[in-house]
């Protein structure tokens, strides 16, 4: 499927009035995103113009203009205020991320499910979808799930940060260690004995600081397209655990690298077929917090369609069922789309037992090789899965596809089998 198809898709999918319905999703998700990061980068800001207020303050008090001791003393302060600054923000950051962890991730799985149900149905999902994650009996499973991908991630980007820590530390020993030097020598701050001491001191100190910046710059530079590339790897997880948040952590892992494996490279030039889009956004740039989601619409709608594709793909190639992405079988006219359980009941008043039944004349049909994508097909009737022919000798229909989630929230199943 090309780029082009892909995106075509999309925006049939966000025909018929579910545009501004997932334009509602995304703006939603946007506004409690910044809230969060509003409140908690005020704390910042107040840690960054505390000590340069104090510094400010204090140099006001000065007295005497050439009082260097003075000097000194103040910067030393400043310097001090910088420390606390940096372990301010690394408490901060720590705690950003376990908000991450703990409800931003949630949320961005019912993103993806609301878009990847969209596609789906012939109208826009309930937007309460995008809450579905922090239901009981899926909010744990997403926790580990997500956290186990961000985990992975922070790994590849460790010498990254490694890198910018050595780099931090030495700069702060060296100015500590200049301001020292120029502290016990003030009285002969002019002459040619400080100078050289302090040339001395500073052009080993300097040549050291290249090579670590060279050998920097090689690193970050090498494990910045390794993390990259891990991204595009990992960012099938949350699609898949919006599919089925019951599934093992490590299991949708390593799917969303058995799915892209062949797809990062078209997945990323999907993204950069987005670039001139995100270019004029920037002329919105006073407006853009209700401007972005309306390009993220067409964005997540776009990912929504290529993900489908690569499970397609995974489908046929036998790395997964569509059991194991939380779907069920069930017979039904071959001309209906996919739906949901629960508009399945609504619509053909029947129930069907979950894959995972115990029922034992319940038997879960598995697929067989999806149909290919057709590009002159319309939209919202997408080919049904197939499925492979039942123990028994009777004849069977084609198959659509019900999600598993849906359907267990029904307490009372009556087998039609």
């Amino acid at each position: 499927m090309t780029i082009k198809e892909i995106k075509s898709r999309a925006k049939n999918a966000l025909k018929q009035g579910c545009f501004w319905s997932g334009y509602g999703v995304n703006i939603t998700f946007a506004f409690i995103n910044s809230m969060i990061k509003m409140i908690f980068g005020i704390f910042l800001s107040l840690g960054l113009i505390g000590p340069l207020l104090k510094f400010g303050i204090e140099l006001t008090k000065i007295t005497v203009l050439y009082d260097i001791e003075t000097i000194f003393n103040l910067l030393e302060s400043f310097f001090n205020q910088i420390k606390i600054f940096i372990l301010s923000a690394l408490v901060l950051f720590l705690v950003m991320f376990v908000i991450k962890l703990l409800f931003t991730n949630v949320l961005t799985t019912g993103k993806t499910l609301w878009f990847s149900r969209n596609r789906e149905q012939t109208e826009a999902p309930a937007f309460s979808r995008l809450f579905n994650g922090f239901k009981k009996k899926s909010y744990g499973d997403l926790v580990k799930g997500m956290a186990w991908r961000d985990l992975w991630q922070i790994i590849w980007q460790i010498p990254i940060f490694i890198v910018q820590l050595v780099s931090g530390i030495y700069s702060f020993v060296v100015v500590e260690r200049t301001l020292d030097m120029l502290r016990e020598n003030y009285i002969n701050f002019s002459s040619y004995n400080l100078e050289r001491q302090i040339l001395n001191e500073m052009i080993p100190n300097l040549m050291f600081f290249l090579a670590i910046i060279s050998v920097g710059i090689i690193i970050v530079v090498g494990f910045g397209i390794i993390a990259l590339v891990k991204k595009y790897s990992y960012r099938a997880t949350a699609w898949i655990l919006a599919d089925n948040p019951n599934i093992c952590y490590s299991q949708a892992l390593q799917l969303s690298k058995d799915m892209t494996q062949g797809f990062k490279g078209k997945w990323f030039v999907l993204d950069l077929s987005f670039i001139g889009w995100y270019i004029l956004l920037l002329m919105t740039l006073p407006l853009m917090f209700f401007t972005r989601p309306l390009l993220e619409t067409y964005v997540n709608a776009s990912y929504a369609e290529f993900y489908a594709y690569i499970r397609d793909q995974a489908v046929r190639k036998g790395l997964v069922t569509m059991e194991e992405l939380g779907y069920v079988a069930v017979q039904g006219n071959p001309n209906q789309p996919p739906m949901s359980a629960a508009d399945f009941y609504q619509t053909q008043g029947q129930f069907v037992q979950p894959a995972h039944s115990t029922q034992p004349n319940y038997q879960a049909q598995s697929y067989n090789t999806p149909q290919p994508y057709n590009t002159a097909q319309p939209y919202n009737t997408p080919q049904p899965y197939n499925t492979a022919q039942p123990p028994n000798n009777s004849v069977t229909q084609p198959d659509d596809v019900v999600e598993q989630d849906d359907i267990e929230q029904k307490s009372d199943f009556n087998d039609n089998n």
